[in-house]
């Protein structure tokens, strides 16, 4: 009960942050939305299931960026309580606890908790997943297969990175020989027929379309053109994960995998496999390319267990309650500090502030849509996708039949995917662009009108500065 009141408490913080503060969508949030207006079993650059929540939560409460979000804070809590669950099966109630509560308050919980992603729900199908596992290895039986199936299947929804999961899961069962004892009967083939079960509209959407996730979850990846060599890459990706799972408990995980010890007793080997694979497989993608700080983040779910059970077993709690402080304290400053610091006549410089990316996109929304009032007759046009997304949600009416100038014929993006602008579309179009002149695309126009040049500060030293121009009579992308 205890648990269950702490990760509450936490959580009904974060709703009311959400109602009361509500900072602008940014790109990848924006789209995620425009996607929830036209549900599919696939999108170009990630499965569906993030625009499936939105859909819900936006059914419930209407389209304002809370509602949007709110997905996040109640998945989060989820993910905290199922960890905490599976630390108290595999050791006790007190590691258990502790478990959830410094998962629920980790530097990279509580940002990701504010915005809708899809590691959030990824998280939640990886934290479901190895609970049954868990249960699996205590008694194997159908039901347990079938929640394993589920919380994958769930998870590929959400996010490629779930097979992971699976990688981690093979290694247990050949390195563990009391764990392949649960191979027997027919409850791998249940979880394994339930995933793909679940994740087969999306595979027949990936084949009708050419398997545009997967080539651009490859296109990520950015390996194509051969590796590249790039420790400090490597060292800015392993610098990043101090903040994203806390510096305490980061220099903690190090340690702990790096201990025979850990590898010795079968319920820390089983925590450590769901965390060094996964680890070593995106230390070495930002070694030969890149990686993203967020893509590592589904071995904190075992990596938290394993830091708090080492703390508590051994006599190191105040490392964990240290952590735990330090974290409410950064989030303390990272949601109220802006807002204070606004309240005293304090603004803060762009790179200074926390939420930078998500600041003026609503006033730019309103300038945008009085440019475009006397113009009712066009349909807008982007370049970017970002501009693309966000602007659809900003500018009221929402214009949903935008179109992306596409002029080389391969799309990169949903928008490139399903709205690119077509030689049989002459227009009028209302071009929106960041650019001042942009004469590869007005010039492929018979007529071309410079609107409105906008600009919309967003902080003393930085502003959003576009550009509307009317266009008609497209006569094509080349000669």
């Amino acid at each position: 009960m205890h648990t269950v009141l702490a990760v509450a408490a936490i959580t009904l913080l974060r709703l009311i942050w959400l109602a009361t503060n509500q900072p602008n969508l940014y790109a990848d949030e924006a789209q995620y939305w425009v996607w929830a207006q036209d549900l599919r079993f696939g999108y170009y650059t990630k499965p569906p299931l993030v625009a499936w929540l939105i859909a819900g939560t936006t059914a419930l409460c209407g389209d304002g960026e809370g509602c949007i979000r709110l997905a996040s804070p109640l998945l989060h809590a989820a993910t905290a309580l199922l960890l905490g669950a599976t630390a108290r099966r595999l050791f006790d109630e007190r590691i258990g606890f502790w478990t959830a509560l410094t998962y629920a308050t980790l530097p990279a919980v509580s940002v990701s908790a504010t915005i809708i992603s899809t590691d959030v729900p990824l998280l939640t199908a990886w934290a479901a997943a190895l609970h049954a596992v868990v249960r699996l290895r205590e008694r194997p039986t159908p039901g347990r297969w079938a929640v394993l199936g589920l919380a994958l299947g769930i998870g590929l929804l959400a996010k490629y990175a779930m097979a992971g999961f699976l990688l981690s899961l093979a290694l247990w069962l050949a390195f563990d020989r009391e764990a392949r004892t649960v191979l027997r009967g027919p409850g791998p083939w249940l979880a394994a027929g339930l995933a793909l079960g679940l994740l087969a509209p999306n595979l027949a959407w990936n084949l009708a379309h050419g398997f545009a996730t997967v080539r651009h979850v490859g296109a990520n990846a950015n390996l194509a053109a051969g590796p590249s060599f790039r420790p400090l890459m490597a060292a800015q990706f392993l610098g990043a994960q101090f903040g994203v799972f806390g510096p305490i408990l980061f220099a903690i995980l190090l340690w702990l995998l790096a201990r025979r010890a850990t590898w010795r007793d079968p319920r820390t080997r089983l925590l450590a496999l769901f965390v060094a694979p996964l680890g070593a497989i995106m230390v070495a993608q930002s070694f030969l390319s890149r990686a993203n700080a967020n893509w590592a983040a589904p071995i904190y779910a075992a990596g938290t267990i394993l830091v708090v059970h080492w703390a508590l077993a051994f006599g190191r709690p105040v490392l964990i309650r240290a952590s735990v402080a330090l974290h409410l304290a950064a989030a303390a400053l990272l949601f109220a500090g802006p807002p204070a610091l606004a309240a005293a006549g304090i603004e803060l410089p762009r790179r200074a502030d926390p939420w930078m990316r998500q600041r003026g996109w609503d006033v730019l929304g309103r300038a945008v849509a009085r440019a475009a009032a006397p113009h009712a007759d066009a349909r807008f046009l982007f370049e970017q996708r970002r501009d693309m997304a966000t602007l659809i949600y900003y500018v009221r009416p929402h214009p949903r039949d935008a179109l992306m100038w596409e002029p080389d014929g391969v799309a990169r993006n949903e928008f490139e995917l399903t709205a690119a602008l077509t030689p049989e579309v002459t227009g009028p179009f209302l071009f929106v662009t960041r650019r001042a002149e942009a004469a590869d695309v007005t010039s492929r126009f018979a007529r071309a009108e410079r609107v409105a040049r906008l600009t919309v500060p967003t902080h003393r030293d930085a502003a959003l500065t576009y550009t509307v121009w009317r266009l008609d009579g497209f006569r094509g992308y080349r000669d």
